[in-house]
């Protein structure tokens, strides 16, 4: 007998696993889902990326389990698609992709692999997420499929995660029986049930409800998710507010005050240096500066000075032999040099615009343009450090080299993450996104085609895998080369402003 055959859906609104989450999350986010489509935000080119490569880890996993049947109906059509389930699992294969139920009380959900566990009549639930660990939201995620699928007849075994194993080293065509670690969460899963048992009914009542929940704004609009209508429920925040400032405790106290502005924070309200230095700024509309912190900071650089700044690609399916699931891999760097204080900038760089490995290239240009003495100026240095941490373990016959320039690393960003310089237009951020339109206002990112790191690893992943015209990909190298040559433009240009103010 077919287990999920008794179980057809009833005329009573299902809840999808996604909804589920969703109002897991906040019930009010649930809502204008499900009545406000007008304000769900597009698609970013970002984002559908991260579904693209999702798609791909899935594609993978599949290739464990051979014989398996694919249940290829689109999501929203749910008879259609549980009705080809049920088809399928009476053919008794190995393995069912996609296959779907809903259970009597609503709950409706996909699983990416449905397992047979051959002569016990039983399956197991195999989820594929393209993370390398179990999160928790990932058990809220496996308990209601599995409530689903048990509450359609299917005698459920195990509920076993199927993610990313991030030791894994590419050597040749991928090994996906490597690629993957299978993570029995059953135990865990069992627990949350109760869970889903108390929310269930509760979340499909939001759902069918006319009226818009009344949840005030809070951590929930940005854990385990930002949420997409933090645009419509934040209206009422102002644009730099205590949310930028306070966590907390600290926080929670404003709020219960009704207070949302800087402005408002009484003077006598317990702040640290650094808090302080934010709200006095902002109030007074004045620059903060620590002259002594910035002199001693600027005491260590030595010249001649070399401006740095990497993109990368970190793909969640290692392209190159010898990498690991989401290592970063450069492709890119922009180099300004000046030889002296106040003397001359130059300017070189690398792109790498070829099939293949960008690395071997990327390093032998990087050693050879960053001399071997002078501070390498760069604003975080932990990214770029660790990059070239990770090619010296590649690449020992340049170690020495690329260790010299880790050595030799100044970070930028110290200084005005350390608030020895602080603009109240930086509202409370320290990124260089952030503190190159506060002082230097010559220079600016609005206005170019690639504007941000994600964009940029987005752009050259699209063109270095073929995914564009010819004549696209001339366009998106150019663009990468610009953008990169204000990365470390703005530096020149920031380090100018800390000489400038203790001048």
């Amino acid at each position: 007998m077919n287990p999920l055959k008794a179980h057809r859906i009833r005329n009573d609104p299902v809840i999808s696993k996604s909804q589920y989450l969703k109002g897991l999350q906040c019930h009010k986010a649930l809502w204008l889902y499900r009545h406000r489509p007008d304000l769900k935000p597009k698609i970013s080119p970002a984002l559908q990326h991260l579904f693209d490569s999702g798609h791909e880890v899935g594609l993978l996993a599949q290739k464990c389990f051979g014989g398996g049947v694919e249940i290829v109906e689109e999501y929203y059509k749910i008879a259609a698609t549980i009705r080809s389930t049920e088809e399928a699992v009476a053919l008794s294969p190995p393995a069912v992709f996609e296959a779907a139920a809903c259970s009597l009380d609503g709950a409706y959900s996909r699983i990416n692999i449905l397992r047979q566990c051959r002569g016990s009549g039983a399956w197991d639930l195999v989820e594929v997420k393209s993370t390398t660990s179990v999160k928790g939201y990932h058990i809220d995620d496996m308990a209601l499929q599995r409530h689903a699928f048990a509450g359609a007849g299917c005698n459920i075994r195990k509920s076993i995660l199927m993610h990313i194993d991030n030791q894994y080293v590419k050597s040749g065509p991928i090994d996906t029986l490597k690629l993957f670690h299978l993570e029995d969460c059953t135990a865990e899963v069992e627990a949350k049930l109760s869970v889903v048992r108390k929310c269930l009914e509760p979340l499909k009542a939001v759902l069918a409800s006319p009226d818009e929940p009344a949840v005030p704004i809070g951590d929930q609009c940005t854990a385990p998710f930002a949420c997409d209508y933090i645009p419509y429920c934040w209206q009422h925040v102002p644009s730099y507010s205590v949310y930028n400032i306070f966590r907390g405790d600290k926080r929670e106290i404003l709020l219960a005050r009704g207070i949302l502005d800087v402005a408002d924070i009484p003077e006598n309200f317990d702040v640290t240096q650094r808090q302080g230095i934010e709200i006095d700024a902002f109030n007074q509309n004045r620059v903060y500066v620590d002259r002594a912190a910035i002199s001693k900071f600027l005491d260590g650089f030595v010249y001649p000075l070399f401006f740095l700044d990497y993109e990368t690609i970190n793909p969640a399916v290692p392209l190159y032999d010898g990498t690991r699931p989401y290592q970063k891999i450069p492709f890119q760097f922009s180099l300004h040099v000046q030889q002296e204080k106040g003397g001359p900038v130059t300017h070189t760089g690398f792109l790498h615009t070829v099939s293949g490995d960008p690395r071997p290239d990327f390093v032998k240009e990087l050693v050879g343009s960053c001399g071997s003495k002078g501070s390498v100026v760069v604003y975080n240095q932990t990214f770029e450090a660790g990059v070239n941490e990770t090619l010296a373990e590649t690449f020992p016959e340049h170690a020495a080299a690329l260790r010299s320039v880790n050595d030799r690393m100044v970070d930028l960003l110290v200084p005005f993450r350390s608030r020895f310089l602080y603009h109240p237009a930086m509202k409370g951020s320290a990124s260089l996104k952030s503190v190159l339109p506060a002082l230097v206002l010559a220079l600016s990112y609005s206005g170019l085609a690639i504007a941000d790191g994600e964009t940029a690893s987005l752009m050259y992943f699209k063109a270095h895998k073929n995914e564009v015209s010819d004549d696209e990909k001339k366009r998106i190298y150019a663009d990468l080369q610009q953008y990169c040559l204000l990365d470390t433009l703005a530096e020149v240009k920031l380090l100018e402003e800390l000489y400038r103010v203790v001048s």
